[in-house]
Formats: structure tokens, C-alpha cells, sequence
């Protein structure tokens, strides 16, 4: 990882320094690696979201805007992964048995608009709809799972605007979904983060480059390898 040391860069990984950042509002950039998609995202901590981070994400990342949490916020509100119900349609069953390039089964869930957004996809709506999912986020991981329930059935409604992933755990899948879950596991936070995939003028931003943005804009980049060994060693790979 890279990181400010008295005005210059560092290569070394800080969890004390990324929780700060994630808790300040600051994005961090995580590259997944090069043997996977070789991607990098930009990613903020879903409690500190607001409409103009969305406007950031939108502008400097340029990928799919994702709100993403752990297995746990998918068992406790009993929410399927997309593929499960595609699996289950006779037309897009035969879809389903389709994997991405990178060759993991896909991270989706649900697609979702808070009740009190207009059309849902303006940088406002996409920030309350986030906000209100790390409620329940929070909700889930504190155990209220019944309250957590409640909230979810009464305040959201779907297909929305903001696609909603959890993780299979890093034991199962590497992608993002499940690096940015293990992040907020290490860092003491609730699995409840934005991702968005970084895009040049045709492809993903290449790692260089992303490296480049990071620099320029005083934002820590962390390589996903860093994530996946701290967490195999403290066995945070599971949610």
C-alpha cells in the first residue's frame, strides 16, 4: 500500500491509517490483482457517503456504482445472489451458466431505490439509498436482525438504481466484493462500503495509471494482496 509520510510516498500497509481515511470521507483505491480481473476500484466507507462523493465516484472512477456488505447482511434479510434466481427462469437459466472472464460466479443481489428517492439514479438519490443500507448494515451487524429486517421491507423497493453485492468470502471469491468486506472486517468497520471500478477511455484504468491518480490526489492505493494475507492470518475469510 501507499501512503503519505510527511509529504512523501511510502509502500507499506497501515490499517490505523486506512480506517481514518475510510472514516474521514477519503476514498481508497484497491487493485484486486493482476492474475484476476486487474482492476483497480475506488471505494468509500458507505457511512460516509454523501451526494457529492457519488458526483466523485461518477467522474473519477467511471464503473458501476455498488454498494457492498458481508454474508451476513445477505443471510440475516434472507436475500438471494442474482444468479440464483436467473437460475430458476427457464429462459435466463440458460444465461446463468455463463461465467465472467475472470471465471467467479458473480456477486450480485438485488437492485434497489430508497422509497424517498425521485428516480433514483441522480448522485442525491444513489447517496440516500447508500446511506439508508449502511443503517441497515449497521442494524444486522449489531445483532438488531429483526430491526434490520423491518427497516429493509419498509424503506427500499426494487429493481432500483444501486446494485447490491455481498461477499462469498475471500476463501471462495477475490474479487472486490470480497476484499473491500475483509478491509472494513480489519479496520474495525462495518461491512458496508461503495465500490466503483476505475475506467479510462476504453478499458480499466491500468495499474499505473491508477497509481498516478492516487499520488496526484493524496489517496492511498492498496494492493488486494495486502488485504487477502491479512485476512487468511487473522482468519477474516469467511464473510
Amino acid at each position: 500500500m501507499i501512503k503519505r509520510s510527511t509529504g512523501s510516498w511510502s509502500e507499506v500497509f497501515d490499517l490505523e491509517i486506512i480506517r481514518e481515511e475510510l472514516l474521514n470521507g477519503k476514498p481508497v483505491l484497491i487493485f484486486d490483482s493482476s492474475e484476476r480481473e486487474a482492476e483497480t476500484d475506488m471505494v468509500y466507507y458507505a457511512g460516509a457517503i454523501t451526494p457529492g462523493k457519488i458526483a466523485y465516484m461518477r467522474k473519477n472512477a467511471g464503473g458501476q456504482i455498488c454498494y457492498v456488505s458481508g454474508s451476513k447482511f445477505r443471510e440475516s434479510l434472507g436475500i438471494p445472489f442474482l444468479l440464483e434466481l436467473y437460475m430458476q427462469h427457464p429462459v435466463l437459466k440458460n444465461l446463468a451458466g455463463k461465467k465472467p472472464g475472470y471465471g467467479d460466479p458473480p456477486a450480485f443481489n438485488v437492485w434497489l431505490n430508497h422509497v424517498d428517492t425521485k428516480t433514483g439514479i441522480s448522485d442525491r438519490d444513489k447517496a440516500l439509498t447508500i446511506r439508508a443500507l449502511h443503517e441497515v448494515a449497521e442494524l444486522v451487524y449489531s445483532g438488531k436482525t429483526s430491526e434490520a429486517l423491518e427497516k429493509f421491507e419498509e424503506e427500499f423497493y426494487g429493481p432500483g438504481h444501486v446494485p447490491v453485492l455481498t461477499s462469498r468470502g475471500l476463501r471462495n471469491r477475490r474479487g472486490h466484493t470480497e476484499l473491500t468486506v475483509a478491509l472494513a472486517r480489519l479496520v474495525g468497520l462495518t461491512p458496508s462500503i461503495v465500490i466503483a471500478e476505475m475506467l479510462d477511455d476504453e478499458v480499466s484504468l491500468p495499474y499505473d495509471e491508477a497509481k498516478r491518480f492516487a499520488e496526484k490526489n493524496n489517496l492511498l492505493f492498496i494492493d488486494g494482496a495486502e488485504i487477502v494475507k491479512e485476512a487468511f492470518k487473522r482468519g477474516l475469510i469467511n464473510d
